[in-house]
């Protein structure tokens, strides 16, 4: 799954290290590899909703590795069902959100618009809601505050 990851981002499956020249080295010592996204089933549970997987986050602090790793189990999720191309981020549980979880919705949403599909943000706080308001990510990721109207939403960009 680690390398469809790298896939999606475009990037060569093994990471090189360069040297102060600029010139790649043969090896990267531990301290410097990026941790790989695994797939972490305990970040999210999961259900399918008009072909929309509506992915629920368990967690109540979205941050750094975790965003990574919570994509990549979203995109598990989406191959192992095989059904559907849109995904709903339901925050129920998220009380704080980083610029890099916020990186990786814009991610997974630019990787599933290549596939036909969307991504849509329901029962953020209203402090969450800010942040997408004030980083204008609500122009690309719809907010919703019902599973259902995030649904629609979706599956009628799919339909245009």
């Amino acid at each position: 799954m680690f390398d469809m990851f790298r896939k999606l981002l475009g990037g060569d499956p093994s990471p090189k290290a360069r040297t102060a020249s600029g010139v790649p080295s043969t090896s990267v010592p531990q301290s410097q590899m990026m941790n790989e996204p695994k797939i972490r089933p305990e970040l999210a549970s999961f259900d399918l909703i008009d072909q929309a997987l509506v992915a629920t986050v368990c967690i109540d602090r979205l941050w750094g590795n975790d965003a990574a790793d919570l994509v990549e189990t979203i995109l598990h999720e989406l191959e192992s069902r095989g059904e559907g191309s849109h995904v709903i981020i339901d925050l129920q549980n998220v009380e704080a959100m980083d610029s890099s979880s916020l990186g990786m919705m814009v991610f997974l949403n630019n990787r599933l618009n290549i596939l036909g599909g969307r991504v849509a943000v329901v029962n953020a706080s209203c402090g969450l809601e800010d942040m997408f308001r004030l980083t204008q990510l609500d122009r690309m990721l719809p907010i919703c505050r019902d599973v259902m109207k995030a649904v629609a939403i979706v599956s009628r960009h799919s339909a245009a």
